[in-house]
């Protein structure tokens, strides 16, 4: 049984995506109604509640980040970025409260955001103890070439957005949420992904380059993602990046998490092996799910029964004497009712064997002797996988 019910999960991110969407809004007018009486904030007067559309921000060219412009100890507050272009600048210890940024492009050499901050915590509401407003900023259709060192985009949205070439690192993203995106080479250092969500999004190249640890918890969530070249080189590319996903999950002894990303690391990197290694996956696969799956082994069991006890009736049983066999000289014999009778017969004679307890009435002609040999080693190994398999999810 699955650790991971990724359709409940879906159904509660998008309940939980429309909660915040609704939080925002109404902290958004209540920030508009107040602007004037705000604690410890210091709105940056050319873009803080303002509509920007079409703008370029930033440098022409593609430049190194030493060349960059830099605006530095800014607060950006319920500002709407729309079909804006953000390029070659750098926001150093920036505030953006409540921000929205809309069709907007982060190209040419890109934009590093250093020690800023996208979310105001505090709530201005009194009483206010033990009180949060979780403002985020939220990204819509955006294409983003960025890099964020020391910052915190806690709560922060990014939907419909094309992230590539992203570096985030020591930098708090708590319970941000990705949606319907596209994530391309997206290097995560040392961070803070409690919480941290992704639904219907495309990863390929998703690593984690970690001098310490980035930190999950159980919260922290990948959905499924959807193939779309289905070649070897997206196969390759998409278990790795599920790969990644497993062993962080283990850094952070998820090992419940762990289990079900490193199942679907393997069932994708099936689909990218050669023939005989292939066979081998399947195998392993069939019989115990990867070791993930305990009651694959169950079912791997019956079928191997129900298997045998039809090559014990064509290979013969004998009852007290008297051979019982089911072959194409002797069709014109066959009787339904008897089949059943002699098929309870090799049932039970099947699964004596491959527990490996003994016979009942039944027994083995000597041609079936062979046949009762490989099913007993069959049964020990299956057995043996099988208690492996359920000890292994236990201890989890």
């Amino acid at each position: 049984m699955a650790y991971i019910n990724f359709k409940e999960e879906k159904f509660k991110g998008k309940i939980q995506i429309e909660e915040r969407k609704k939080n925002n809004k109404t902290l958004y007018q209540s920030i508009l109604k107040n602007k004037d009486n705000l604690n410890g904030i210091y709105p940056n007067l050319k873009y803080s509640f303002k509509k920007i559309i079409d703008k370029n921000i930033g440098k022409n060219g593609v430049l190194s980040e030493e060349d960059f412009k830099e605006i530095s100890n800014e607060d950006i507050v319920c500002s709407k970025f729309i079909d804006c272009t953000f390029k070659n600048i750098k926001f150093k210890d920036c505030k953006f409260i409540g921000c929205v940024f809309e069709n907007c492009k982060f190209a040419e050499g890109g934009v590093s955001f250093e020690n800023c901050i996208f979310i105001k915590e505090y709530s201005e509401k009194l009483p206010s103890l033990n009180r949060k407003d979780n403002l985020g900023c939220s990204f819509y259709n955006c294409n983003i070439y960025a890099k964020f060192l020391n910052s915190d985009i806690s709560y922060t949205i990014f939907e419909n957005c094309k992230l590539q070439n992203i570096s985030i690192e020591q930098t708090k993203a708590s319970n941000c949420i990705i949606i319907n995106s596209e994530l391309d080479k997206f290097e995560i250092i040392d961070c803070d992904f409690r919480g941290f969500k992704t639904f219907n999004t495309y990863m390929i190249d998703f690593a984690f380059e970690d001098k310490f640890l980035t930190k999950f918890d159980e919260k922290t969530f990948f959905d499924k993602i959807s193939l779309k070249k289905k070649d070897k080189e997206e196969y390759e590319g998409m278990y790795t990046v599920y790969e990644n996903i497993a062993n962080k999950y283990k850094d952070n002894n998820l090992n419940s998490n762990f289990g079900e990303y490193y199942y679907l690391c393997k069932c994708i990197e099936r689909k990218s092996l050669k023939l005989l290694p292939k066979l081998g996956s399947y195998l392993y696969w069939i019989i115990c799910g990867y070791g993930e799956r305990p009651f694959f082994c169950v079912f791997s069991a019956l079928a191997i029964i129900i298997i045998f006890s039809f090559l014990y009736l064509i290979t013969g049983i004998d009852i007290n004497g008297s051979v019982i066999s089911y072959n194409f000289s002797n069709i014109h014999t066959w009787n339904i009712a008897k089949f059943i009778k002699d098929f309870n017969e090799a049932l039970n004679l099947s699964v004596g064997m491959f527990a490996g307890v003994g016979i009942d009435n039944g027994k083995p002609t000597e041609i079936g002797y062979m046949i009762t040999n490989l099913e007993m080693l069959i049964g020990v190994v299956l057995m043996g996988v099988g208690v492996g398999t359920i000890a292994r999810k236990v201890i989890r």
